[in-house]
């Protein structure tokens, strides 16, 4: 009989389980108890589909003949169960190597004694699973008690939560030669370099909301899957991965970030990256809050998120940050502007990466109100110390859609568009979409027409935003 492990299970490999009983009459003569004559196979593969072991156990005490035959089963799942009753039952297990050992304890019975976690992985060792699954809580006060992880020969996928504590490696040079799968979440596990070197065929890589994980570093020409959520600051990401087809990152940016990133196989990419230090920006008032890179339809798209203040202190170039990223092809701003003059830092943006294909500005003139008063621009502002940016014209030749969002009309925004029409020369589309603050009474409908009537060859929408086309 085939298991959905594709294991093969018969009555011969059962090690000691009860056979087959010749068939017996039901008690009411009603004729033969057909569910007591099952052969043994049958009865596991019953079992095996609750998809419990303490449902198995509790439904083998309906007859005699069935007692004891789940400690058979290839697959064991311990869910919402306290770790003695867990340790009671592995003990009782009599299959050597499982094909699948799953175990979750909840919150309610949270393991006070990282001694009991290690000794909870020993047994699960003992048993040899080739998928292991373990979901555990432990507690704050031991996060800084290591706990070593044991070999596991036959593992080829392990999967460990074990929140609020401390996992290592065994000790010695003791590799995990199966190991293709592993997802570590909830715990402080800082020797990925060394996890990477001794797992051989290691092909997907998790590792989520954990900590000590303040340079990471994944040199390995078998990864083809990979998950970084840390849970801390991260300062440096190294990655070299030649057969790298999906990576996925959440993270915090330390104040020296920097990335070394080679993989040209990737065909799924998303980072998400805030940068808390707020000391990564253009000039003195522009700063990064968060940055986003993802691939879609195998092109790269950036997403910066850069925000005015005159309290910050920056002292690491954006453009040198975006410098060591992979080369992408869409740009998206989101400026949170209140008002003030932007049109310098983007053109410093666009003069570095003038390969782009698409941009998109949204221009966020949200009014902030301090205590000092409402944050927007004042007359004399340090925003516009730098006037030449409209005059100036860079080549964007490969520049072809442009999307404004949030257009108010003012002088500066209105050079701005200028400008974008300028400089990308071969441009095929323009799309404006207006800020609710603009009515057809401001004289902004005649400025946007009087431009666009300058290009003719470009096709330009303007939407108010309610989103209605607008005819200029």
């Amino acid at each position: 009989m085939e298991l959905q492990s594709g294991s093969r299970l018969s009555s011969q490999s059962l090690q000691g389980a009860p056979r087959r009983s010749p068939p017996r009459r039901c008690p009411d003569g009603g004729g033969e108890d057909r569910i007591s004559a099952l052969p043994d196979d049958v009865l596991l593969q019953v079992f095996l589909r609750l998809r419990c072991a303490r449902a198995a156990a509790l439904t083998s005490s309906l007859s005699r003949r069935w007692r004891g035959l789940w400690r058979h089963l290839f697959e064991l799942s311990f869910r919402e169960i306290a770790l003695d009753a867990v340790d009671a039952a592995l003990q009782q297990v009599v299959c050597p190597a499982l094909s699948r050992l799953e175990i979750e304890i909840p919150e309610e019975h949270r393991i006070m004694d990282p001694a009991r976690v290690s000794a909870l992985l020993q047994a699960a060792a003992r048993l040899a699973p080739a998928d292991l699954v373990i979901d555990v809580w432990g507690h704050c006060k031991d996060r800084d008690i290591p706990i070593e992880i044991p070999c596991f020969e036959r593992a080829t996928s392990i999967k460990l939560r074990v929140l609020n504590l401390y996992l290592t490696l065994p000790a010695g040079d003791i590799e995990f030669p199966a190991l293709e799968r592993v997802s570590v979440a909830g715990c402080r596990f800082d020797d990925m370099v060394e996890l990477i070197r001794r797992c051989p065929h290691l092909r997907v890589l998790e590792v989520c909301g954990c900590w000590g994980l303040d340079t990471v570093e994944i040199h390995s020409p078998t990864i083809e899957e990979l998950v970084l959520d840390n849970n801390g600051v991260l300062s440096n990401l190294d990655i070299m991965a030649p057969v790298l087809r999906q990576f996925t990152l959440q993270a915090t940016m330390g104040r020296d970030f920097n990335v070394l990133f080679s993989a040209t196989m990737v065909q799924y990419l998303w980072w998400w990256c805030s940068c808390e230090q707020r000391n990564v920006g253009i000039g003195e008032v522009w700063y990064l809050r968060s940055l986003d890179l993802w691939t879609e339809e195998s092109a790269y798209i950036l997403q910066l998120n850069i925000d005015f203040s005159t309290h910050v202190h920056v002292d690491h170039d954006l453009i040198q940050q975006i410098a060591q990223l992979p080369e992408f092809s869409v740009l998206k701003i989101y400026l949170a502007a209140y008002g003030h003059v932007f049109g310098a830092p983007v053109l410093d943006l666009l003069g570095t990466y003038t390969g782009i294909l698409r941009l998109k500005v949204v221009i966020r003139n949200l009014k902030v109100i301090l205590q000092s008063g409402t944050k927007e621009c004042p007359p004399n502002c340090v925003c516009d110390e730098s006037p030449n940016w409209r005059s100036q014209s860079i080549p964007l030749l490969s520049l072809e859609e442009i999307e404004i969002v949030g257009f108010e009309g003012t002088s500066h925004e209105v050079d701005f568009l200028k400008l974008l029409f300028r400089c990308a020369t071969l441009m095929k589309r323009m799309t404006v979409r207006l800020s609710r603050k603009v009515f057809s009474s401001d004289g902004v409908y005649e400025e946007m027409h009087s431009i666009f009537e300058a290009y003719p060859s470009v096709e330009c929408y303007v939407y108010r935003s309610s989103g209605l086309v607008i005819d200029i």
